[in-house]
């Protein structure tokens, strides 16, 4: 408790610059955490949480009838797919964009294409899928082009073969910018002196890049990368929400989009719907686990705890 008393004493107004966070955090984070019960209930707006019963199986009936529903199947692996797509190109991304920028030598240049890249990130998937559009839509750029050498138009945002890769490759492009920001203040803090020692030693760019630049941020990715795994079945809905129509709803649909469907767009299905929820934060916290375990394996610097 002296610690503690001691650590309030002289951080005082860090802590008290944190209130409003935490303030922010129990209202709108934590505390609405208490309506996840109407998961294990059958929740009737009249009666409120606490007046609904519970349900059948032990409280689980939701869950038990989400898993044994026809779309799970379907929901489940398109949630996967597009989250390992998203984590195989999209993570990457944004550290190899950094590496990049970190080689340029000119600082104009440089400060230049930074601005380019990360300005994407505050457009809204609105914006994303209307450029899409007017490159890949039927009368789009594209098929402009195919019509003008006389082949029939394609209907690449309405196939399902295309879908998965314009959904992956247009939200990198949206966030590697921003993404690469973190990655490229990291860099900036790398000993000189490791870079002029490896110059002596005749080492090319190639090498000093994969030896000094990706081996010093290499906390920093591990830490990045367990992050990300707490999102990573909370595939973006709004870019879902913009992007899917009737043709490639078969692979777009994902648990995110689902629980949205099924709880405001159906009747009283409040509670199968924060029945799903839960499950899919369930397994974003198995993997959160998992992936600090294995962080913790390969480097001893690596995992958050």
């Amino acid at each position: 408790m002296q610690r503690v008393a001691k650590n309030l004493q002289r951080y005082w107004i860090y802590y008290a610059l944190f209130i409003p966070v935490a303030v922010y955090y129990i209202m709108f984070h934590y505390k609405p955490l208490v309506g996840v019960v109407i998961a294990f209930k059958d929740y009737a707006f009249g009666k409120g949480i606490w007046g609904s019963p519970w349900t059948s199986e032990y409280g689980f009936h939701h869950f038990i009838r989400f898993l044994t529903a026809g779309e799970f199947n379907r929901v489940f692996f398109n949630t996967v797919i597009l989250a390992a797509m998203r984590i195989a190109f999209g993570f990457p991304a944004p550290i190899i964009l950094a590496l990049m920028f970190n080689e340029v030598r000119s600082q104009k240049y440089k400060k230049f294409l930074q601005t380019v890249s990360y300005l994407p990130h505050f457009i809204s998937f609105v914006v994303v899928y209307a450029i899409l559009y007017n490159f890949f839509g039927y009368d789009g750029f594209f098929n402009a082009i195919r019509k003008l050498m006389g082949k029939e138009p394609l209907l690449f945002l309405g196939t399902v073969k295309y879908y998965r890769w314009f959904f992956t490759l247009s939200a990198m492009w949206k966030e590697m910018g921003w993404g690469a920001i973190i990655y490229l203040a990291a860099l900036s803090r790398v000993n000189v002196e490791l870079y002029e020692a490896a110059d002596l030693d005749g080492a090319s760019r190639l090498q000093k890049m994969f030896h000094i630049s990706l081996a010093e941020i290499r906390p920093l990715i591990s830490m990045q990368l367990i992050l990300t795994m707490g999102g990573l079945f909370s595939v973006s809905m709004d870019q879902t929400m913009v992007m899917t129509n009737d043709m490639v709803n078969s692979v777009a649909e994902v648990l995110s989009y689902y629980v949205y469907r099924v709880g405001l767009l159906s009747v009283n299905q409040f509670s199968y719907s924060t029945a799903v929820g839960l499950f899919n934060s369930m397994l974003s916290l198995i993997m959160v686990l998992m992936t600090n375990w294995v962080a913790k394996k390969l480097d001893e610097e690596g995992g958050l705890w």
